[in-house]
């Protein structure tokens, strides 16, 4: 059966089970999520935590994609690997995107390919909210490493709809989709289809590797740089009684593109795909025994399965991978489950446990492959006390065994991983919140054996182990005429064997283990929103990422691809008072800043800042129904660069269509 098979059979099916629920369920009202704009940056799942809300109306804007929305969040960088439709992945105060699990539903989407979740293949329209946790992990992740966790909300439906819609973009971008939604009075079903193509045959200045002279450098066309992707996405939410709810996930994706080669040779026949397919599903109960009236304990389930493939052909021999073509396959098998229980209306406490298997194998045409598998065991224990009405404190701890055999090894490792919070009401408005989180992270088995063509293993990296300590304010202050929200936190990362990546003359980057590193920081974060008629967003970060390893012979000491200062500032200027057909109408003007920063040990190579600003306009017709944006990206057309300092788009154009019904 073909993938584009397997879409629609997912589709079709999770639709008729929603339909049958709906005609043999009594009526029981689905819990929906609903989507809101207020100024309010405290998170449903950790209200101590550093963390930072996207809610719906941030995640339409027009011509943007997941990356593009997660860079307004102060402490979080988003990396990419080329244009677009390439890979784009995050990660929070100076970790690694493997060290930032990203999850769904619940279910956790990283791939075991790389160990990181590609943002690209995660369509915005889905999305109802975004929770970015900035220091460690909260109690729901199965993850608790120093690289923060991003929750990501799905939008489920509130009546049974059909939509349709199209963009278009420069460099030859275009993409459409078509969704449905299923409402039952016990179940409810979002389904859609998604294709999406681009050209990338963008211009870019080539320095022929020599940044002190521009006598040779030279306006060039980005070449075998086109991808076509399309991904099917199902989410269901049934309720079975008694307090019973059933959340399930499937994902298919897949996307082929051409690989444009390594710094500054050019490569025209190596192509490259991309898949993956996910499938999971949560349940929630109370324990027997509580009373539907107060409900003392409740048990989560859940179980989910993951395949990812990457493969590279490369012809002609131009990217230097040693064969003509490269599969790397992997898969994750997941079980876990937490109870929880309400002691006291002061007291929680929570216990859970995890087992997971994960497999990895990389194949080269006529040469041996590799083999690697992880067994992981888990097993955790957390705590809510509210001692007075101003007084909150939270605590959870977490043990991890992580078995992995592979390149003819077998090691086992184990990771102790933990973290406490506090948050102090001073006044009604303004809180005083502190965070500390210990963790040992053994490197996933992309950064020890490789992922790609450009990404590169090292078997000998050893597990990193650091704290993380976090303090700050945060306040909201609401009025008729005008209310802001605000936050800002101190934080200091330490880490032992630091997994850092740097990045040879060829372009390719590896992984390495820094003995001692340091990351200390300062994030700004503030919205304002006044009459009804003007937003305003701004988001700042200061860091120090350095290298204090004891006896480094090295004159640099900062830490290769982290940038000490990253800033966001949008205003938009909205009406939304209804005129006949006319909703809203919006209208919105963004600037982005992103510092130099050095691509290797040495500081040798220094990619340079990125400065853009962006502006966008929207409306909203008939009753919503119909929504028309269009954006221009990187208006003085300044140059943009990538993860590993190859070009990006400058000056780009997007435009987009939605109609429901």
């Amino acid at each position: 059966m073909s993938s584009r098979a397997v879409h629609i059979g997912l589709s079709l099916g999770l639709v008729a089970f929603a339909r049958v629920a709906e005609a043999q369920a009594p009526a029981v009202p689905i819990e929906v999520v609903v989507h809101d704009d207020r100024l309010d940056g405290s998170s449903r799942q950790e209200p101590s935590a550093a963390a930072s809300v996207i809610r719906r109306k941030e995640l339409q804007r027009p011509g943007a994609d997941l990356g593009d929305v997660l860079s307004q969040v102060p402490g979080t960088l988003v990396q990419r690997t080329g244009s677009d439709s390439d890979l784009s992945t995050a990660s929070v105060r100076g970790a690694t995107s493997a060290q930032t699990p990203v999850y769904l539903a619940g279910i956790r989407l990283n791939d075991d390919v790389s160990g990181v979740a590609d943002l690209s293949q995660v369509p915005l329209w889905m999305l109802d909210r975004v929770e970015v946790f900035r220091g460690t992990a909260p109690e729901v992740a199965d993850r608790m490493g120093i690289g923060g966790a991003v929750l990501l909300e799905p939008r489920l439906p509130r009546r049974s709809t059909l939509g349709a819609g199209f963009g278009l973009g420069s460099f030859g971008e275009r993409s459409v989709f078509c969704g449905g939604a299923s409402v039952g009075e016990k179940s409810g079903a979002l389904v859609g289809v998604r294709f999406a193509r681009a050209d990338n045959d963008y211009e870019y200045v080539d320095d022929a590797g020599t940044t002190e002279t521009a006598a040779d450098d030279r306006v060039v066309r980005r070449p075998n740089a086109d991808a076509s992707g399309y991904d099917a996405w199902a989410i269901g939410r049934t309720e079975l009684g008694r307090g019973v709810r059933v959340t399930t996930l499937l994902n298919s994706f897949r996307r082929e593109q051409g690989v444009t080669g390594l710094g500054v040779i050019p490569a025209e026949r190596a192509r490259a795909r991309v898949e993956r397919t996910l499938v999971g599903v949560r349940s929630a109960l109370p324990c027997p025994g509580s009373s539907a009236e107060r409900e003392t304990c409740r048990l989560e389930l859940s179980t989910s399965a993951l395949t990812a493939l990457h493969r590279i052909a490369d012809p002609r021999g131009e990217l230097a991978v040693g064969s003509s073509e490269v599969t790397s396959r992997g898969s994750r098998v997941a079980q876990g489950a937490h109870i929880g229980w309400r002691l006291t209306d002061a007291f929680k406490l929570g216990f859970g446990g995890q087992q997971e298997l994960e497999l990895l194998s990389i194949d080269r045409r006529a040469a041996t492959g590799l083999r690697a598998r992880r067994d992981v065991s888990r097993v955790d224990v957390s705590a809510r006390l509210a001692p007075t009405s101003a007084l909150s404190l939270a605590a959870v701890a977490a043990l991890e065994r992580h078995a992995t055999a592979g390149a003819g090894e077998v090691g086992v490792e184990y990771a102790p991983a933990g973290r406490v919070g506090a948050e102090l009401s001073l006044w009604e408005d303004l809180a005083l919140l502190a965070n500390f989180g210990r963790y040992v992270r053994p490197p996933t088995l992309g950064e020890l054996y490789g992922t790609s063509a450009v990404v590169l293993g090292e078997p000998a990296l050893r597990p990193e182990s650091g704290f993380s300590v976090d303090a700050g304010l945060r306040g909201a202050k609401r009025g008729e005429a005008l209310s802001v929200f605000g936050d800002a936190f101190a934080f200091a990362r330490y880490a032992d064997d630091l997994v850092a990546y740097r990045r040879s003359s060829l372009g390719v980057v590896r992984p390495y283990n820094v003995a001692s590193a340091r990351v200390l920081g300062l994030e700004v974060s503030a919205a304002a929103r006044a009459f009804d008629h003007a937003r305003l967003d701004l988001a700042l970060t200061f860091s120090d990422p350095r290298d204090v390893s004891a006896g480094r012979q090295l004159k640099n000491d900062l830490l290769p691809f982290q940038s000490r200062f990253v800033g966001f500032a949008r205003l938009e200027l909205f009406d939304e008072h209804r005129r006949g057909a006319l909703d809203r109408v919006a209208l919105g003007l963004s600037a982005r800043h992103r510092a130099s920063r050095v691509a290797d040990p040495a500081g040798l190579v220094v990619i340079n800042p990125d400065f853009a600003i962006g502006t966008d306009a929207s409306v909203k017709l008939l009753e919503e129904r119909l929504a028309l944006r269009i954006a221009a990206e990187n208006i003085l057309n300044r140059e943009q660069y990538d993860t590993i300092g190859m070009p990006l788009p400058r000056r780009s154009y997007h435009a987009s269509a939605e109609l429901w019904w």
